[in-house]
């Protein structure tokens, strides 16, 4: 092995401390994140679902609404 080649380990490594990683944070009752200090997720608020799980970098800490609630 020369003196200029890369190994292949060495690669993925630098590849995965490229990304910062957000620190663990809780979770509500359906494994969502609850993060005070952000928005609200849209999607959450609007359908009682998030797209993204417990990725997304929006709070889900309100109750999302009712699907049985009648007008």
């Amino acid at each position: 092995m020369s003196g200029q080649e890369i190994p292949e380990r060495s690669k993925q490594q630098s590849s995965m401390t490229r990304s910062p990683r957000e620190p663990p944070c809780d979770l509500n009752e359906n494994g969502l994140p609850l993060r005070p200090n952000q928005t609200i997720c849209p999607h959450y608020n609007r359908f009682g679902l998030c797209k993204l799980g417990p990725t997304c970098r929006f709070d889900h800490s309100t109750k999302p609404p009712s699907s049985d609630s009648k007008q």
